[in-house]
């Protein structure tokens, strides 16, 4: 039995990364013929058809999803190897990393800076999504990093705590509003809150059920701007952290009230495979993630956020 070469998994994953063969063709530099014929070899070898082709593009089937998680960690450990022979020097190559919508409305700007700036032979691949499907990205190797709302490690997960964030009634301003609200007060307003199965979401119904109470919620919005501008028109109140309402100017900003008697914080850590510990370009970007949350949360950047104990 013949064995898949270099090129074959690196178009495989290439195709996958892009999910469309002309996309991938075009990153690569090759003509899409040359790719096509290259994972067709690949999937003859593995007896094993590998991309499902759509009108939209392709996807992987249920075997190329087994397969791409092998042949991302392949590809790593080879350019491991070869920085590691070569010596020291500039450090090169593509990072995934995944930031949930809030974290990235403070922290993928700073982030990307240094990256540009200080490091131009990293090319940083940046996900924006929900914190849950930033976890599966992370099961199926489409990322290196994430930062999720977690402060524990997991089976398959390894997690490395940051910081926690307290969370706040956001509202429409006006000269009247209060400093503090109290959980069972907030229990009572309309709010707009993400669907059920998003973090936050499950997080704020657990708090408010340790104290015996339920939320109002009179619309599911899986949109963070959206959700600014419905609490900012007073139709609805939602509940955010601090970093969630970055980036809006003075005239945009709804009214943030502390939630007391208790307060709502969660915690937000830096995720990676357990089976793929960091190294290269991944660990590096790594230490300029934490790097740079550290420092936003001691410049008072990140609002109420406190670091983890170390």
């Amino acid at each position: 039995m013949s064995t898949p070469t270099l090129k074959q998994i690196r178009f495989f994953v290439a195709a996958v990364d892009w999910g469309s063969l002309s996309r991938a063709a075009a990153h690569l530099n090759v003509a899409q013929p040359a790719l096509s014929q290259q994972i067709a070899q690949l999937e003859a070898t593995l007896r094993n058809e590998l991309l499902t082709r759509t009108a939209r593009g392709v996807r992987p089937t249920e075997a190329g999803q087994r397969f791409y998680r092998h042949a991302r960690t392949i590809l790593r450990q080879v350019d491991g190897a070869v920085a590691d022979l070569t010596g020291p020097g500039p450090v090169i190559g593509r990072v995934a990393i995944g930031l949930p919508t809030s974290v990235a409305t403070i922290l993928a700007h700073p982030l990307l800076s240094t990256i540009l700036r200080d490091y131009p032979g990293i090319r940083p691949e940046l996900f924006e999504s929900l914190s849950g499907y930033l976890h599966e990205l992370i099961a199926q190797r489409r990322l290196e990093l994430a930062i999720l709302y977690r402060d524990r490690s997991a089976p398959g997960l390894t997690v490395q705590p940051i910081l926690r964030e307290e969370l706040f009634l956001v509202t429409r301003a006006g000269a009247a509003t209060p400093a503090a609200i109290t959980m069972r007060e907030v229990a009572e307003l309309p709010l707009v809150m993400p669907s059920p199965t998003h973090t936050l979401r499950t997080m704020v119904e657990a708090a408010f059920a340790r104290e015996g109470l339920s939320l109002t919620v009179v619309a599911d919005v899986d949109s963070l701007p959206t959700m600014r501008r419905i609490a900012a028109s007073g139709l609805a109140a939602a509940i955010l952290p601090i970093s969630g309402l970055s980036g809006l100017d003075e005239a945009q900003r709804p009214a943030m009230i502390r939630i007391v008697e208790p307060t709502i914080t969660r915690p937000l850590g830096l995720c990676y495979a357990a089976d793929q510990p960091l190294a290269g370009p991944a660990a590096l970007v790594a230490d300029l993630m934490v790097a740079e949350m550290r420092r936003l949360v001691e410049s008072g950047a990140w609002g109420n956020a406190v670091l983890a104990e170390p």
